[in-house]
């Protein structure tokens, strides 16, 4: 277990190096890492690293993170996660030499998401609402303005896994550092 800002947390798929201090973790994937179930691909892959808490109830999760990005498919950002079949992945994700913001939402069948940004920017912000049956993803370049990137039915569940996210489905891996991470739970309306 480790703690991160007063919380324990638990590895799915430790990479083989990862460091933390003072809260900011900082890792390097493993190669040929991933979380994906079938669609066009018709593969499953559950070797991606993640390092998760649980969380009861509604709540705003909020990931500050930067990554240097080399092979296509790198990505980094937040997890949440329900069971094999039922997940989401959202932050940054590397293709054809350029950073998109990313979601991919896992309801047995997994789909994709992806907003080009204009710049390659050094540290990114990823935000999740979780309500009763959704997610909403939001992305921030400066971690003030948020722009909303997918909102998705998620099944409702009393408890989820939620925390960090890193792969490397094509390369070698890469160094990445997340610099923040806040869990604000909510009331449901």
């Amino acid at each position: 277990m480790l703690t991160i800002k007063e919380r324990d947390f638990s590895w799915m798929n430790s990479p083989k190096q990862w460091t933390e201090e003072n809260g900011v973790l900082s890792l390097m994937t493993d190669a040929e890492t991933d979380f994906w179930r079938k669609t066009h691909y018709g593969f499953i892959k559950n070797s991606g690293h993640f390092l998760y808490t649980d969380q009861d109830g509604d709540f705003e999760l909020l990931v500050q993170f930067s990554g240097k990005y080399t092979d296509l498919y790198d990505q980094a950002g937040l997890m949440i996660l329900l069971d094999n079949e039922n997940w989401i992945k959202a932050g940054i994700e590397y293709v054809d030499g350029i950073q998109n913001a990313s979601a991919v939402v896992t309801r047995d069948c997994s789909d994709w998401s992806v907003v080009a940004l204009k710049d390659s920017p050094s540290t990114f912000f990823i935000k999740a609402k979780r309500g009763n049956d959704y997610v909403e993803i939001s992305y921030s370049l400066d971690g003030k303005d948020f722009q909303l990137l997918r909102q998705a039915y998620f099944p409702p569940a009393r408890s989820l896994r939620i925390g960090f996210m890193a792969a490397s489905p094509k390369g070698k891996g890469f160094d990445l550092v997340f610099n923040d991470f806040k869990i604000i739970e909510t009331i449901r309306e």
